[in-house]
């Protein structure tokens, strides 16, 4: 029976699975009357159920929505179904439909028809498909995303069920496959492989057997396979082979012991040359065979303990890296092993790597960590040492906490400053920009600057946010939300952001923002703003620091005594103003509260005069009036226990007891500098991020300057 527009608009944005289950050709109809793109919606959330053949009828009706982008993601979701599914019926359908669409070109329709002529058999034809267009070759000119090893697949697969009887495959479709990266696309052909009649070599078939084993994340299964290629040059002909062997080993206690020798006894071979086990290779490949050999062995000793070797693996396989990655994945794990174990060695070697490193970002948790220790350990001098190799260093936020902390260091007298004063490091500091507010609002407050996070307006904020040269592509960010999918939405906006300019990511943020996504709104914004030659406005820092509830968390703060400017950045912090949100240890709502308090916190509101919150039994922590209240309740105690705002923060991530003792620990370091030395990277870094949340809070929306905030809760 067909529905009311109205009641199918409702059903579907309320992402009424069962509503849409019914989706055949009826329901289809009814869809598309409401909106032509609305099966596309509708099937992600099928196929997300489960039934992955009605997510593929849903997906084949969205191929001729007139929103060029709903069709080639349609597109996009049906190759790896009609692969799976190898349904004639949906391939034929699929055929005619790509025919039809005048606007059925580019890199996706290629990949679907080549998907459906596969499943119909016609071997030729996908073939012919890829030599027409010049595409489906090694190096797939033109195609994008994940459909290059689709393409690759259906035009190998093709031409090995072209073989005649008997033949053996050509070494190009062979290679291919030894060769090919892990993704769905792998899954399958290595599944059609296995199951293929074709006479491929019986150790190549153990290789994909292998290989299949690993991306399932069956390594014991997988060492039974590589283990029997321990003879063949096929493991040295392929090196993602080798690395496939070296995860599993590192995986497999039993068997690490065993990997690392005969990793190491290869190695040795090859690098001398005596009883090599691949004689016929050459230069090139030798030294990428034994990077592979020294960097895998590194990982199995650091999965065993024993960091000391690990770290002369990673330093003789850093001697023969390939390209950046390889070399900063080497380093990384030299500098992760040794803080393991020699954490008081790190600065030197901090000293010798910096200048090789090539991507700043990969570092940050190596120096997170390391400051910590030094910190705790009052390490001045290395703190000093460590700022001095990354003071040039491309990663603001990092650069500006070494520097505060040197200049603190200095101006308590605990070091002298080489040559700077205290005032010195705190203008780097402060110069780093927004790459931290936390910071720079620090830095500030001790260079008497009144700063502000807008440096300047860029241009005519309000004018440029309108503009949004993508069009087509923002309805499609905002139909998500139309029809129930807002989940899915970050993904497809993940992989597209880098083509975005500033201001259509702004406004794809603020169709978030007015959803009530603010958490996904908050990290569009944080896209742009880490982009290179970025200048923070107003409107930005308002979406990233939006303030929903108002009425309800400065009447709280304010009866409880507490900064509402505080108070936002918690609620920010905790929840991103998600009201319904639960953590994995079950804290729930606005100000994420533990059943276990709101008990404790009730018992006090009563005490006091208010409400019973728990008469009914059941404490409901997702109503945000009840959530505010006891958030700011617990603060407020926390606050008068520990006599500062800055330890009540601390205590409501990491628990009074626990900032109690790490206090006892260091009564002598102010504040800032305590907060520095907590072995918890979360309590730590929790901290950090209300105070930063704080002072913008006071800067947007209380006509505070950041150091203002910072001067109100370190008191």
């Amino acid at each position: 029976m067909d529905i009311s527009r109205t009641e199918a608009a409702r059903r579907l944005k309320a992402g009424d699975i069962g509503f849409i289950l019914g989706a055949e050709a009826s329901r289809v109809g009814e869809l598309k009357k409401l909106d032509p793109s609305s099966p596309f919606y509708a099937g992600l959330l099928v196929e997300s159920a489960g039934d992955k053949r009605r997510g593929a009828y849903l997906f084949e009706a969205a191929l001729d929505s007139p929103i060029q982008k709903v069709a080639k993601e349609s597109a996009r979701r049906l190759i790896p179904l009609l692969a799976e599914l190898r349904d004639p019926e949906i391939a034929n359908r699929v055929l005619v439909l790509v025919k039809k669409n005048k606007n059925a070109a580019g890199e996706e329709f290629l990949a679907l028809k080549a998907a459906a002529l596969y499943v119909l058999g016609r071997y030729g034809e996908v073939n012919s498909l890829f030599r027409e267009t010049g595409s489906g070759a090694a190096a797939d000119p033109g195609l994008a995303g994940n459909l290059a090893p689709w393409n690759r697949a259906f035009r190998f697969l093709a031409g090995l069920k072209q073989q005649a009887p008997g033949a053996l495959p050509p070494a190009e479709i062979r290679n291919f496959f030894l060769d090919f990266p892990a993704g769905a696309a792998s899954r399958w052909a290595y599944e059609e492989i296995l199951k293929s009649p074709a006479p491929f070599p019986a150790v190549e078939k153990t290789a994909a057997a292998g290989r299949l084993a690993v991306f399932g994340g069956a390594y014991s299964e997988a060492l039974v396979h590589f283990e029997s290629l321990r003879n063949s040059p096929l493991l040295f002909q392929h090196p993602l082979l080798l690395g496939d062997m070296g995860r599993s080993y590192a995986a497999v206690p039993s068997k690490r012991e065993g990997g690392v020798k005969l990793f190491t006894d290869w190695e040795s071979a090859l690098r001398t040359g005596r009883n090599s086990p691949a004689p016929a290779l050459g230069e090139e490949r030798v030294q990428v065979i034994r990077y592979t050999l020294l960097f895998y062995a590194g990982r199995i000793r650091r999965q065993q303990g024993k960091h000391g070797e690990a770290v002369d693996y990673f330093t003789r396989a850093l001697a023969l890296t390939q390209d950046a990655v390889q070399e900063d994945a080497c380093i990384w794990y030299i500098l992760n092993s040794t803080f393991t174990e020699k954490p008081e060695t790190v600065p030197a070697l901090i000293k010798t790597y910096a200048p090789r490193w090539n991507n700043d970002d990969d570092f940050y948790d190596i120096l997170d960590r390391l400051s910590c220790y030094l910190m705790t350990e009052k390490n001045w001098r290395g703190l000093q040492d460590v700022f001095d190799c990354i003071r040039n260093g491309k990663d603001g936020a990092t650069v500006a906490k070494y520097a505060y902390l040197v200049g603190r260091a200095v101006s308590l007298g605990y070091i002298s400053g080489r040559g700077m004063d205290a005032r010195d490091y705190f203008t780097v500091a402060y110069e780093a920009g927004n790459a931290s507010f936390y910071y720079r609002a620090l830095a500030a407050s001790y260079l008497g600057k009144a700063i502000s996070p807008i440096e300047r307006e860029a241009g005519n904020s309000g004018a440029s946010a309108a503009r949004h040269s993508n069009r087509e592509e923002l309805e499609f960010y905002v139909k998500f939300f139309e029809f129930g999918a807002t989940s899915y939405a970050m993904t497809y906006l993940r992989e597209n952001a880098d083509r975005y300019t500033k201001h259509e990511l702004r406004t794809t943020a603020r169709v978030f923002a007015n959803a009530g996504r603010y958490l996904e709104s908050i990290q569009i914004v944080g896209m742009y703003m880490r982009r290179d030659g970025y200048v923070m406005e107003t409107v930005d820092l308002e979406l990233y620091y939006p303030n929903p509830f108002t009425s309800l968390i400065e009447k709280y703060a304010h009866a409880n005594g507490l900064l509402p400017q505080v108070f936002f950045g918690l609620i920010r912090t905790e929840s991103a103003f998600i009201p319904d949100i639960a953590s994995r240890a079950g804290a729930v709502g606005l100000a994420q509260i533990m059943p276990a308090t709101a008990t404790e916190i009730a018992a006090i509101i009563k005490k006091g005069g208010g409400p019973d919150f728990s008469a009914g039994g059941n404490i409901d922590l997702r109503d945000p009036e009840i959530n505010v209240q006891m958030g700011a309740v617990y603060l407020k105690n926390l606050t008068d226990s520990l006599g500062s705002p800055m330890l009540a923060l601390l205590a409501y991530n990491g628990g009074p007891s626990r900032i109690r003792r790490l206090r006892r620990a260091a009564p002598s370091l102010p504040e800032d500098l305590f907060i520095e030395t907590i072995g918890i990277a979360e309590t730590r870094n929790y901290g950090k991020r209300v105070m930063a949340a704080a002072a913008a809070y006071g800067f947007l929306y209380y006509g505070m300057s950041m150091h203002q905030v910072v001067a109100d809760i370190f008191k």
